[in-house]
């Protein structure tokens, strides 16, 4: 099957001072990289996770596919065609068939509208006019199981679990090819996380779209995807199938954050990995492998030169970057590692 979307080598970097004071300062390259050279595709009715710490370059990427962030150098196709240098206009058709759900439910929607002109913003936006408003809002709503009254209220008057239906209702309205959920289940309770993710398997599996979920969750990493990929200061440094990667993880970083995953039961005996050290600053990015200075195996190489992507030789599709990768004999088993699988009521 082929690509829906498709990420080549992007780059995205952002200006950490002016020009003036560059120039002032001598400073010759007044940069941050937020996200280097990373590649990746989904595929239609696919489910793709992107994993690692606050400041990894996750969202930034989410916001690049759909446009709100250029980036410096790459390629962004969608569905066969390069969307990446096109001008406002010309991407349009391209990002009607995108839906993008924001990190804050609540903070996303404009305390200026209610419910019912939020949900039809995308019709009047993309030229959709002649659509009927009340039953377009009604309908959309009906898909994310709130009654029709919420239409007349203000996103102040909504929960942060009805605020997130009302995000995924927009995210729905032009019926996209894509989802890109940015951490769906941040700031809900238990329960409700579960209902938002069940509400996302059913509406995927009714309407066949393919989802980018941007999470810290695990527990919706492991029962929601199909592949997943971990993010370390901006670059991929291990994708795979989720299977794969939960059951015999390759690169130092994705076991030590796989066994960090909280374990509910208070009896449990953890076997957590330490990982010593703060994570580096993009400002001043550890030279070769970045994970290095954290890393318990690294050693002389690890320092000096960037490792190359290497492949499983049983799985051409399990790429991790890493000259140490752990073994079979070396990894965390995972019932030693403890891993929840209670998290969120899935159905």
């Amino acid at each position: 099957m082929s690509a829906l979307l498709r990420v080549e080598d992007l780059r995205v970097r952002f200006r950490t001072m002016g020009p003036l004071k560059a120039l002032a300062t001598g400073t010759k390259a007044p940069f941050i990289d937020a996200v280097c050279g990373v590649s990746f595709e989904i595929r239609k009715g696919e489910t793709l996770a992107l994993v690692g710490e606050s400041g990894s370059g996750k969202s930034t990427i989410a916001r690049t596919i759909i446009g709100l962030q250029r980036a410096v150098s790459g390629s962004i196709s969608f569905d066969g065609q390069e969307i990446e240098e096109l001008s406002g206009a010309e991407r349009k058709p391209y990002l009607r068939r995108m839906g993008m759900m924001f990190q804050d439910p609540v903070g996303s929607l404009s305390p200026r509208l209610t419910v019912r002109s939020l949900l039809t913003e995308p019709f009047r936006i993309h030229g959709l006019k002649r659509r009927d408003a009340g039953g377009e809002a009604e309908r959309l709503l009906r898909m994310v199981g709130l009654p029709a009254d919420f239409a007349r209220r203000y996103p102040h008057q909504l929960s942060g679990g009805q605020a997130r239906r009302v995000g995924i209702a927009r995210a729905l309205a032009l019926n996209p090819d894509l989802i890109i959920a940015d951490e769906p289940t941040a700031g809900l309770d238990v329960s409700v996380q579960g209902e938002v993710l069940n509400l996302l398997a059913r509406l995927q599996d009714e309407l066949g779209m393919a989802i980018l979920i941007i999470t810290h969750n695990l527990n919706v990493v492991r029962h929601m995807t199909d592949r997943m990929a971990i993010m370390y200061l901006g670059r991929f440094i291990e994708v795979g199938s989720t299977e794969r990667i939960f059951e015999h993880p390759r690169h130092p970083y994705t076991e030590a954050l796989l066994a960090a995953n909280p374990e509910p039961d208070p009896d449990a005996v953890l076997n957590r990995i330490e990982l010593k050290g703060e994570v580096p600053s993009l400002l001043r990015r550890p030279s070769g492998c970045e994970f290095h200075t954290r890393c318990r195996y690294a050693q002389d190489i690890c320092s000096r030169v960037f490792p190359e992507a290497s492949t499983n030789p049983d799985d051409a599709h399990h790429s991790f970057k890493c000259y140490f990768p752990l073994e079979r004999e070396t990894a965390m088993p995972l019932e030693q590692r403890r891993l929840s699988v209670a998290g969120p009521t899935l159905k």
